[in-house]
């Protein structure tokens, strides 16, 4: 089994029913298989603060929503994270290039400064994947606090792994 389909079968146990995602080379087969799931609605935004406040209002609405997208979209999506996660919005947000080994490309140095700065900025508790094994296991747990606790979470994958 795939980092992608493990990742796919927890946010499946997980619950969610809406995913928005701006295509991203790490998380790109996750992406593909929600996309060909027939019972979670997917949208593709075109920017990530766009996908954030599409989520967010879905979840508002009652779905288990998840964005997701490269890490430098959290910096862009600071304002609407801040009003949601004010709001109480329980949303799992899934980002890659992250402060991790295996990234092999200097130019995700943006990406990989920002996601974890953005959480950590404004008090949104997350966790970096760290094998294929537990990832599963991993975003259930985290759709489950951001359900409990009614707030946004964070996972971020780090592009050795390639979901």
């Amino acid at each position: 089994m795939t980092i992608a389909q493990r990742m796919y079968e927890g946010l499946k146990a997980g619950g969610v029913s809406f995913a928005v995602y701006l295509p991203d080379s790490v998380l790109y087969e996750t992406e593909q298989l929600l996309e060909a799931d027939a019972e979670v609605s997917t949208v593709v935004c075109s920017r990530e603060d766009e996908g954030v406040a599409i989520a967010t209002g879905a979840a508002l609405a009652g779905e288990t929503a998840v964005a997701l997208m490269e890490g430098s979209g959290l910096g862009l999506s600071g304002l609407v994270l801040a009003r949601a996660q004010s709001q109480r919005t329980p949303l799992l947000v899934v980002f890659s290039h992250v402060r991790s080994h295996g990234d092999r490309f200097d130019y995700h140095s943006a990406a990989r400064a920002t996601g974890e700065g953005i959480c950590i900025g404004l008090g949104i508790p997350y966790a970096v994947a760290r094998d294929e094994e537990s990832v599963a296991n991993l975003i259930q747990q985290l759709m489950v606090t951001a359900a409990s606790q009614k707030t946004i979470v964070g996972m971020a994958v780090p592009g050795n792994l390639r979901a």
